[in-house]
């Protein structure tokens, strides 16, 4: 907690088994209540051995840091503060993942040494002693109530499945989560390795002041306890100060009952001195310096003495000795620093490991002395090095040096007051690496302090059990040691039995079995190690076989220490072969190699075996190492030429092997082979004769192997020569009939690639097999004889045939060469004609095909055809090749030339008028005539249409066409009529146009004016005089004022008369151009003077009234003016 006033940091390193130096450490995690600021935890590590060698740190079995370490080099790992120290109530009370686990191949010291601002402490680690099943629990007693304050309880597993019970504290206290001891009288949890579980409760209940004190702590495999106040406060109602007060914890097995205490730095009277018991048995009776029993108590149950006990032994040396009638717990408290007001705040708690003459000698070494990092009012921005005062115990008699030198003068020894064996030591100021030496048994610690501060602990506080310590793994290569600076004599024993003359710490064992060493220190009683077990290293041997297929193998010891028969069960091949395969018979152990077939060479396997002894059973590997000289043989096939069914064979031509050297003999039958038959023995095997089958050889190897290859006798291919009459056609049409003779030869002689195939003329040439060969390429002219000569490949006798060669029967033609003409159509000259249509002039036969050619020589080599659709231009000749299927093919000759049909000169279009015929003349000169009218006259009468005629010349028909069309006549298509004056539209026709309104006076006016009312007819002619058109017109009475006033006079103007005619149109408007009146056949083109509904004013309008007569185009149209009269109302 916050000091109010500067405070000393105490280092007070004694602890028996503060950095007990083990192979194994272990760290349970912390709960912080004070919420302060600048946190800081190292763990520092150092060994003696000169060697350097790793360090791993593990979190939860998680490896999270590894350091290097050796004598000289001590190191230094900040541990993050999630792995070691929490602050939050929900890792409490709960398995969690908290804890340090450290481990490395050689024994080395470590230590925690952590702070926040203004409090420190140490936790120095026991090694393996630190691991038990049964603890009692060992806090300071709260003698304040205070919310920073608490006592608590860690417990970290160091195997899976661990069940723990922490039971027997008092019924009045509270936890941190709320639970009582009243209602919870025991905690059981499950923790795994790695895991650890928080026990807490706090400071500010009068309740939890002790009696969490002496808690019993039971599990069923080995854990690691830390336990203490963060913070804490036993000197008395002192509400401003506190400090952290924490240890490590050992098992009740690692207790014992006398102890030393070195009094830390505060002064006698501020009741921060003193020590703290716990009984573990009933009636345990407490005894201090030379004083009789001051107390008496029972499990659990705790006395602490007061600082008073202290003796002083002179130059401020004070020292306690503590003895009790059973093994017990010793706690030191203590002062870190001395000063008025301050040392209250500067509280140590150091576990105090019993006085046994089995204590090491050395304590070698302790790094970084002086170090903890610590932030306080004082030194706000930190501090490092800590004054440090170390404390040694001994024995009575001991030459003591650190780092090499006597303690200085006036630290030392001092005696202790109730014992006369043991004296101490207080060496001020100390710092860096530190290494002790005793001639007798020694223990060390420190006590360190500063302004707000104090801390303490101790080294190497437990007696030594002799270990051995193995270099090798096996007989032969393996020494056993047992530490050779510790203690003064050493014997060693095999199975129990003394071996005469071992009494060196180290002993190299010859023999298998269990081993161990029985070592004295001073007067103290023998002490033995635990059995070491020692077996005989795996033999390894070798072995060799020369075989041919097969080798059987019985395992066998080469040689044993130990008389054992061999487990069969543990027979295997570790190493297979490349060259066959291996196999076990499990019931007898034999070993059966097999080679491959076809291998030979060197192979090797490996097997291993065990014996059957139940403690020491010895194994050995054999490499065996085969020599395969198996005959590789191959089964062979030997030929000879056939004579008469049999043939005579060189059996000593058969590769039946390529081994050498080798020896070979030939046998008809398998089974003589087998047995090597000597009466079947083949003796000519150069010039065996038999007939196709099988002969057998057997092969020997020098070394005895033996393997029979199978030769099988074929005969040589024959050569079978057909008979043969071909007829061959001359297919160029050159006169030479052209014959390929190498597509005769596979036609005539099976499998000819085999043979030479020759062809003569005569058959004494092909007889004497001479040069005077016939090309392949060969030609002939007429019917004729060849001979062709087979010559086999194998030596065997030529055969010679004759070979009929016959000139092919022709395609018959009824003409070979036709002249043809055809008519130009379109009288250019050039004609498309099908020469397809001119067959039938050569033949008849359905089965012959024609191919066209526009060459003779085309024709002939049946080269570059053309199709039968082609050109003529003016003349032209064209070649036909015929192919019937087994006839000879035949070349016609087809010329075509081209005659011009004639065409009329005087048929031309003409126009006539509607309704009447034109004289349509073809001319004359031409054979015939045929219109498509029918009428084969040179001239016809034809009204409007388009014609044709077929005019016949020179046996070609031209077909001409020719139009009659009619004139157009004009159209009347509107008269406007106003005021008797007339103006007429006409379209159409041929302009100009004339015009006349009775028949006979025309005028080329459209207008006619001052007609008076009336029927008319209107005439109109055009330029053609085809004729004249009329149209009927009425000039009308025309109404120009009404007076619709209701006097029945003048009321309407009504063309409801004109509702017979087309397209009626009667529509008026005022002078505006207002439309006030449509006409419709719903108010009968009659108006009333009536717009919408009112009757419209006085004045004059205009109206349009237009029609269109029935069957004609013709627009009649008027137009006038309208006065209306209207009554007003």
């Amino acid at each position: 907690m916050k000091k109010l006033l500067p405070f000393l940091l105490f280092l007070f390193l004694y602890n028996g088994l503060l950095a007990q130096l083990d192979r194994e450490h272990w760290f349970a995690p912390m709960v912080d209540r004070t919420g302060n600021p600048n946190p800081y935890q190292k763990l520092y590590l150092s060994t003696n051995r000169t060697t350097p060698f790793p360090v791993s740190i593990y979190n939860n079995n998680t490896l999270i840091g590894t350091v290097i370490i050796s004598k000289g080099n001590p190191q230094k790992f900040d541990v993050p503060r999630q792995h070691i120290i929490t602050t939050q109530q929900s890792d409490l009370f709960t398995p969690i993942t908290k804890g340090l686990h450290v481990q490395a191949e050689f024994p080395f010291y470590a230590n925690l040494r952590f702070s926040v601002f203004n409090h420190a402490e140490i936790v120095t680690s026991k090694g393996i002693a630190s691991t038990g099943t049964l603890f009692y629990t060992a806090v300071a007693p709260i003698m304040v109530q205070n919310p920073i304050l608490n006592f608590m309880t860690s417990i970290l597993a160091t195997e899976n499945n661990t069940t723990v019970t922490v039971s027997d504290y008092a019924p009045g206290i509270q936890f941190s989560n709320g639970t009582t001891g009243a209602a919870v009288p025991s905690l059981t949890f499950v923790l795994n390795k790695g895991q650890s579980y928080i026990i807490e409760g706090s400071g500010s209940m009068a309740a939890n002041g002790t009696g969490f004190i002496g808690s019993k702590i039971v599990s069923d495999k080995p854990v690691n306890v830390t336990n203490g106040n963060f913070n804490g406060q036993y000197a008395g109602a002192i509400a401003t100060s506190s400090d952290i007060l924490m240890d490590q914890s050992v098992p009740v097995s690692r207790l014992g009952n006398t102890f030393a205490l070195v009094k830390g730095n505060g002064s006698i009277g501020n009741n921060m001195e003193g020590a703290l018991i716990i009984a573990t048995q009933d009636n345990t009776q407490i005894f201090v310096n030379n004083e009789g029993l001051i107390a008496t108590i029972n499990e659990g149950e705790y006395y602490r003495v007061p600082e008073s006990k202290y003796i002083l032994q002179g130059n401020n040396h004070y020292n306690l000795y503590i003895s009790t009638s059973h093994n017990a717990y010793v706690y030191q408290l203590l002062a870190g620093f001395d000063g008025a007001g301050v040392s209250v705040a500067t509280g140590g708690f150091n576990f105090i490991p019993a006085l046994n003459c089995y204590l090491p000698k050395q304590i070698d070494e302790l790094g970084f002395i002086d170090e903890n990092q610590v932030h306080s009012n004082a030194n706000p921005t930190g501090v490092l090095n800590i004054p440090t005062k170390l404390n040694l115990i001994t024995e009575v008699g001991a030459v003591v040096t650190v780092n090499g030198v006597p303690p200085p003068a006036g630290t030392g020894p001092f005696n202790m007051s109730g014992t006369t064996n043991w004296v101490t030591y207080g060496i001020p100021n100390v710092s860096g690496h530190i290494t002790v030496n005793s001639s007798k048994a020694i223990t060390a610690g420190i006590n360190a302090g500063t302004d707000a501060v104090g801390y303490g602990g101790f080294f190497a506080g437990f007696p030594t059990q002799p270990v051995i310590i193995a270099t090798g793994t096996c007989i032969p290569g393996i020494t056993l040691t047992v530490d050779p600076i510790i203690y003064d004599s050493y014997q060693w024993y095999l199975n129990g039995s003394l071996i005469p003359n071992a009494t060196n710490p180290s002993f190299t064992p010859t023999l298998p079995g269990f081993y161990t060493a029985s070592v004295t220190m001073g007067s103290c009683a023998p002490l033995v190690t635990e059995p070491h077990k020692v077996e005989k290293c795996m033999v390894n041997s070798s072995e060799q076989y020369t075989l041919c297929t097969n080798q059987e193998i019985t395992p066998a010891f080469s040689s044993v220490s130990i008389p054992q028969a061999i487990d069969i069960s543990t027979i295997a091949i570790i190493s297979q072969p490349t060259l066959g395969t291996v196999t076990i018979n499990p019931t007898t152990g034999q070993i059966v190699y097999t080679a491959n077939a076809q291998s030979v060479g060197v192979d090797t396997f490996t097997y291993t075996f065990c014996g059957n002894h139940p403690d020491f059973p010895e194994c050995e590997t054999v490499t065996v190492t085969l020599n395969i000289a198996q005959v590789l043989v191959n089964n062979a096939t030997v030929k000879g030429c056939e004579i008469q069914g049999q043939g005579t064979f060189n059996l000593t031509t058969a590769n039946v092997t390529t081994q050498s050297p080798v020896t070979i003999t030939y046998y008809p039958t398998l089974a003589d082979a087998q047995n090597e038959n000597p009466a079947a023995l083949i003796t000519n095997s150069t010039s065996y004769v038999a007939a196709p089958g099988t002969a057998f050889a057997v092969v020997k190897s020098p070394e005895g192997c033996k393997s029979i290859a199978q030769i099988t006798l074929e005969l040589f291919p024959l050569a079978v020569v057909a008979d043969f009459t071909g007829s061959f056609c001359d297919d160029d049409l050159d006169g030479n009939i052209n014959v390929d003779l190498s597509t005769i030869t596979p036609q005539i002689l099976p499998n000819a690639g085999y043979f030479t195939v020759r062809y003569y003329a005569n058959v004494s040439d092909a007889t004497a097999g001479n040069a005077n060969v016939l090309p392949l390429l060969w030609s002939y002219t007429a019917d004729t004889i060849i001979y062709i000569r087979v010559d086999s490949p194998d030596g065997c006798p030529a055969v010679i045939k004759p070979l009929n060669f016959l000139a092919g029967t022709k395609v018959l033609l009824l003409s070979d060469n036709m002249n043809q003409s055809v008519c130009d159509v379109d009288l250019d000259g050039i004609q498309q004609v099908n020469l397809s249509t001119f067959l039938f002039h050569f033949t008849t036969d359905p089965l012959v095909t024609a191919t066209y050619y526009a060459s003779q020589s085309d024709a002939q080599q049946g080269v570059n055809p053309i199709s039968s659709a082609v050109t003529v231009n003016v003349l032209e000749t064209f070649y036909i090749r015929f192919e019937r299927p087994n006839f000879c093919s035949v070349v016609g000759i087809l010329s075509i030339y081209i005659k011009v049909p004639k065409k009329s000169d005087t048929l031309a279009d003409q126009e006539v008028c509607p309704d009447t015929k034109a004289l349509l003349d073809a001319g004359d000169n031409f054979e015939s005539y045929l219109w498509s009218t029918g009428e084969t006259t040179q001239t016809i009468l034809a009204g409007a249409g388009t014609y044709w005629v077929d005019l016949t010349f020179d046996g070609c028909v031209y077909r001409q066409s020719v139009t009659v069309s009619e004139l157009e006549v004009p159209v009347i298509t509107a008269i406007d009529i106003q005021k008797g004056n007339i103006t007429v539209t006409v379209t159409g026709g041929y302009p100009p146009y004339e015009y006349s309104i009775d028949g006979f006076q025309w005028q080329t006016s459209n207008v006619f004016l001052g007609l008076p009312r009336g029927e008319y007819t209107l005439y109109v002619r055009d330029s053609s005089r085809c004729g004249v058109i009329t149209m009927d017109f009425s000039i009308i009475n025309l109404i120009n004022a009404i007076t619709p006033n209701e006097d029945g006079l003048n009321e309407t103007i009504d063309y409801s008369s004109l509702m017979s005619k087309k397209d009626l149109v009667f529509k008026i408007y005022d002078r505006y151009g207002k439309e006030v009146f449509v006409g419709t056949p719903a108010n009968k083109y009659t108006w009333d003077g009536i717009f919408q509904g009112r009757r419209v004013p006085t004045a004059t309008y205009w109206y349009i009234l237009q029609w269109r007569e029935l069957g004609t185009v013709t627009v009649t149209k008027h137009t006038s003016f309208l006065l209306v009269k209207n009554v007003s109302k």
